[in-house]
């Protein structure tokens, strides 16, 4: 856990008012305080300075950075600002750094990706970028590839490079939101080489130069997939899942999409004719033992769901798994037309219409 002991950074100043006009907050030592700051936009960490004369300068000392490009009217504010920022911690580690920008300045994709390139130098451990245009004009650094301190990677609206190599020991969490990939084996490579990653949230756009996702992690324990409609784009597109520690899954789309489940290492399950959706939905069930909670849309499993409620309950071996289906109608259809299966209590599976 950051603590913010580092002595190049805190600063003990001590209050100059007598310590009966000193309020709680003003008598916190600095770390604490500048742990408040941490989790707050940087331009309400700036509005500090005018609170107390001690804390003039002390939100210059806080390790990381969210900052919002339309919360200033000048642009050249924003750059320099956020320039300043990194030369001050020259020499140290930034804890995040997080920004909003807009993609549309013509020296922005630039800036940014010297940024990004600083923070990394900077050993920064969350990195959270947007870009308000989102429009996946920025092409990524590659260096966030092999940015061995980050925990957290978040990135909207951009485009992300085919990896040379990727190192990320400590990468636990990843949010991808309108991204476009360069090559189509982009992701799974930055997936499939992340020793402890965890978490997995992706939300897709058409035409993003990926038509097969395969998700390939010993590690991971969250996988959240979502894909909107686009008329305009006529395209097939998998998702293969091959995590064997998976407990969270949810893959909410309207696109017509095949999703293929590899979590029992025994066998990939192909989806061909009824019989084989049966087993498909039948064999991932009792492979999944460590989800416990399940939400997917029905038209993704392709499958006459009613068919195989009979099935569930004679399975060898399923048993171990709680089962509840829940049926979401349009309204005025009877309550009592829901469909509720519960095996066990404890886990809940959820087929959204």
């Amino acid at each position: 856990m950051f603590t913010f002991m580092d002595a190049a950074r805190v600063k003990h100043a001590r209050s100059t008012n007598p310590p009966s006009e000193v309020d709680r907050l003003s008598s916190l030592p600095d770390y604490l305080i500048l742990q408040v700051f941490l989790n707050l936009p940087t331009k309400d960490v700036v509005k500090t300075s005018v609170l107390s004369t001690r804390w003039t300068t002390l939100w210059k000392d806080v390790p990381g950075l969210d900052l919002d490009t339309e919360d200033y009217n000048i642009h050249e504010t924003f750059v320099s600002f956020v320039d300043n920022f990194l030369e001050r911690n020259r020499g140290l580690s930034i804890h995040r750094f997080k920004l909003t920008y807009d993609s549309s300045y013509a020296e922005e994709p630039g800036l940014v990706n010297r940024w990004v390139d600083t923070s990394a130098r900077l050993k920064v451990e969350h990195l959270d970028l947007s870009d308000v245009v989102c429009d996946q004009d920025l092409m990524m650094n590659p260096t966030v590839y092999t940015c061995s301190s980050l925990v957290s990677l978040r990135l909207v609206g951009m485009s992300l490079p085919s990896p040379e190599r990727v190192s990320l020991p400590f990468l636990k969490d990843i949010v991808l939101v309108v991204v476009e990939y360069t090559n189509r084996w982009a992701l799974e490579k930055l997936i499939s080489q992340c020793p402890v990653l965890e978490n997995v949230s992706i939300d897709r756009i058409y035409g993003d130069g990926m038509p097969i996702l395969r998700v390939r992690s010993q590690s991971l324990l969250s996988f959240l997939h979502y894909w909107d409609t686009n008329d305009d784009y006529e395209e097939d597109s998998i998702v293969e899942i091959d995590a064997p520690m998976l407990k969270y899954l949810r893959i909410s789309d309207e696109a017509d999409i095949e999703t293929v489940f590899n979590l029992t290492n025994e066998r990939r399950l192909q989806v061909a004719n009824e019989i084989q959706k049966r087993d498909m939905v039948l064999d991932f069930l009792v492979g999944i033992s460590k989800v416990k909670d399940l939400t997917i849309a029905s038209s993704t499993l392709k499958s006459n769901i009613e068919k195989l409620i009979p099935c569930m309950g004679l399975k060898k071996g399923y048993s171990h798994l709680s089962y509840g289906l829940h049926r979401r109608y349009s309204k005025g259809d009877h309550p009592s037309s829901a469909l509720s299966y519960p095996l066990r209590q404890g886990h809940n599976m959820i087929l959204q219409e």
